[in-house]
């Protein structure tokens, strides 16, 4: 049974950019929520860089939420995949189901992942229709490339920050990477220290970018970390540029 669903997930899940429309990736989803809840997890781990916010998909999400969030709670596995569909509600954007959302604040298991979901919800009202954007794609570039470079291309520095993150773990792209140095360059100098978020999110841009250890942007990392007014960029920076030359010099 597992490898079948293991199997069943790669199906479904390897090549996600291979949708031809918005309208086909909330159809697959849809598919995955009606179905099998072993394969939830994997999927709405997904929902923080693929831009959907239909109501048709979350409305599932939600009442799968609804039926079993009293239930699970006796069993970790269970609560960690209830858990995801609070934080997926809070990834549509959508604020219907905010209520819903605001009966889990006061639940000793649920809680913290209903706050973290209220607090996302104005945010993904914003970015999914800016990650989602199909008219921006390229089409040299698979659909996650797109929705990254999407994010990178935004003047918004949280959203900003989701997409260096996508870099950092996923897309090493070139086209991400230049991406990532235009909004480093651009941003590093107007980091000050009594605004916190401008300067984590910044950092991230210089993580990300580091992550890739492309000798073209060592210029620019060590710009950075020698002349960042904030501590936590020229950090990340200089942390960067440590792994760098450790992993080269081996």
């Amino acid at each position: 049974m597992r490898l079948a669903l293991a199997f069943f997930a790669s199906l479904i899940f390897s090549n996600f950019a291979a949708a031809a429309s918005l309208e086909d990736e909330t159809q697959r989803y849809i598919q995955i929520f009606s179905g099998e809840k072993r394969l939830h997890n994997d999927a709405a781990d997904t929902f923080s860089w693929m831009g959907l916010s239909d109501t048709r998909l979350f409305d599932i999400v939600e009442r799968r939420l609804l039926e079993d969030a009293d239930a699970a709670q006796s069993d970790r596995s269970e609560r960690n995949r209830v858990a995801r569909y609070i934080r997926s509600l809070g990834f549509s954007g959508q604020s219907k189901y905010e209520p819903t959302i605001r009966k889990f604040l006061a639940s000793v298991p649920y809680g913290r992942f209903a706050e973290a979901a209220l607090a996302d919800l104005p945010q993904y009202n914003k970015w999914n229709p800016v990650i989602s954007n199909r008219s921006s794609f390229d089409p040299k570039f698979s659909d996650d490339v797109n929705r990254v470079a999407n994010m990178l291309r935004s003047d918004d520095l949280l959203l900003l920050r989701v997409g260096a993150k996508r870099v950092y773990f996923e897309s090493k792209e070139d086209v991400l990477l230049e991406l990532l140095a235009q909004q480093l360059r651009a941003n590093y100098a107007r980091t000050d220290l009594n605004d916190r978020e401008r300067g984590d999110s910044v950092a991230w841009l210089a993580k990300a970018l580091g992550s890739s250890r492309n000798e073209k942007y060592t210029a620019l990392l060590q710009e950075v970390a020698g002349k960042a007014p904030t501590p936590v960029v020229a950090r990340h920076a200089t942390e960067a540029l440590a792994k760098y030359y450790g992993i080269r010099t081996r």
